[in-house]
């Protein structure tokens, strides 16, 4: 994992952030990932952080860069409480916390909350504003190895007694569909480095078995004939919420 890469690209884009909200988002946001699964811990917020500020810059959107940050901060919290409507839960903690009044006036309150709620949208229901255009579209994965690494936490939390085996015959046809031509994944806001991902991660779904043994290969699976819970996947990918 290339967490000091992550971390650097975050401090040179957030230069402008209020100091203040940075720190109170550290202090107060940041440890609350520590309660939700891997996958969805602190290491993706950061990752979501830095892909919000890339894709404004890339495609200068000119967003505020203190709703930017807080957005991308904000938009996974509450996941452990109900992952099938974390964004509804993740806006209404921000909408409920008395603190943001100090960063933010009612009316960009409320285009975050909207972002929040709109950062799942399906291909039915259009992201309200920019801002949930932008969270949306930087809630992707750009990288095949986060996607399998990340994959493999969620399987820990929701299915871990499945057999390897089986598991990678579900996840390659799950993530053939997802990443698929016929039927593509919600991508708002394009720049480059998602169309290469997207390039690539098609190209290794033409080869199923390629496909398995690189996933084996980078959550560190042993044995095929192991349960889901019995592989430790990828320890490394965790970050200090202090």
């Amino acid at each position: 994992m290339e967490i000091q890469n992550i971390l650097y690209e975050i401090n040179n884009y957030s230069k402008d952030v209020n100091p203040l909200l940075k720190k109170y988002i550290s202090e107060s946001i940041f440890p609350e990932y520590k309660k939700n699964d891997k996958g969805h811990g602190l290491i993706h917020i950061l990752e979501v952080i830095r892909r919000s500020f890339a894709l404004n810059k890339n495609l200068n959107l000119g967003l505020d860069v203190n709703m930017i940050y807080t957005i991308a901060a904000c938009h996974d919290l509450g996941k452990y409480i109900n992952s099938d409507i974390h964004e509804k839960i993740a806006a209404d903690i921000f909408i409920k916390d008395e603190n943001m009044k100090l960063f933010f006036n009612e009316e960009q309150r409320i285009i975050i909350k909207e972002a929040i709620e709109d950062h799942r949208s399906s291909k039915k229901d259009h992201p309200r504003t920019k801002y949930g255009e932008l969270i949306s579209s930087a809630d992707r994965n750009t990288r095949i190895e986060i996607v399998f690494i990340r994959s493999f936490f969620v399987a820990h939390e929701r299915m871990p007694e499945m057999n390897i085996e089986e598991y990678l015959d579900y996840t390659y046809k799950r993530l053939s569909k997802r990443y698929g031509e016929e039927e593509p994944e919600n991508m708002f806001l394009e720049d480059e480095d998602y169309r290469i991902f997207i390039s690539e991660m098609r190209e290794l779904l033409k080869h199923e078995e390629e496909f398995k043994n690189k996933y084996c290969e980078v959550n560190h699976i042993k044995s095929r004939n192991h349960k889901v819970y019995e592989e430790p996947g990828e320890l490394d990918y965790d970050v200090n919420c202090d």
